[in-house]
């Protein structure tokens, strides 16, 4: 069996717009995006930070809001762009996606890439979260785990990422393929093309976002995912150097 190697990504960091960017979010309904679940994936980056400690593994984060531009979608999807910034001119599309999308992307599959040489089998956790209700539903869960079905690997990692995740905390409420399905556009599904499926395991860690807007929520989402994770990965091989 492959040695593991675990890294963290949060393509959903922060709200941050770059000084160039400002006068596309003047408005108000920019203002108000940007304080919102759209602006950024609230509490996911100090969950991730927890992990990176925990696991002394790498973490590739971003703090740039998405409504400039969307990291966890490919080039020529309709939500690369938000309203906001759809309408940029060429030239400064090519250069938010040359100073944050394509960096941010490149390192991620080079930290890869080079782990697959030296023969370990990466297991990448993008982490996330989510509005608790969207058009007035309710979406029970605490947690979701994002994974393609058609991947044997990934399928049994998050069956028993499941399990561990139940037994750490019995009141977690921890649903696969939910709130989205692990298949749709994402970083994962672009790096699931570029390594095989016994190279790469690509997983999304969804955290609802009302279990994180508090500190106890917080820190029981994290000791949960952290106890979890540990049962699942041998202990010498979690850390993993070339930390960016």
């Amino acid at each position: 069996m492959k040695p593991q190697a675990l890294v963290l990504t949060c393509e959903h960091g922060g709200a941050r717009v770059p000084s160039g960017y400002r006068r596309i979010f003047e408005g108000k309904a920019a203002r108000k995006a940007l304080g919102s679940h759209r602006g950024s994936d609230l509490g996911a980056l100090r969950l991730a930070q927890s992990l990176k400690r925990a696991f002394r593994a790498p973490l590739f984060a971003s703090t740039v809001t998405r409504l400039l531009v969307d990291l966890n979608r490919s080039v020529g999807h309709p939500g690369l762009w938000s309203e906001f910034s759809r309408g940029l001119d060429r030239t400064e599309r090519s250069a938010v996606l040359a100073r944050h999308y394509f960096p941010h992307r490149q390192a991620v599959e080079s930290w890869i890439d080079e782990r697959v040489r030296r023969g370990h089998q990466v297991v990448h956790v993008g982490v996330h979260s989510f509005a608790p209700s969207v058009g007035g539903r309710r979406r029970a869960a605490d947690l979701g785990l994002l994974y393609d079905p058609s991947r044997r690997d990934e399928r049994a990692f998050c069956s028993r990422w499941k399990h561990a995740l139940n037994t750490s905390d019995s009141e977690l409420c921890v649903r696969r393929n939910f709130p989205y399905l692990g298949r749709s556009d994402g970083f994962v599904t672009y790096l699931r093309k570029a390594f095989g499926p016994r190279q790469y395991l690509g997983i999304e860690l969804e955290a609802n976002q009302s279990l994180l807007e508090s500190r106890h929520g917080q820190q029981r989402a994290a000791e949960s995912v952290i106890a979890s994770l540990r049962t699942l990965i041998p202990g010498e091989t979690r850390s993993s150097t070339g930390e960016p």
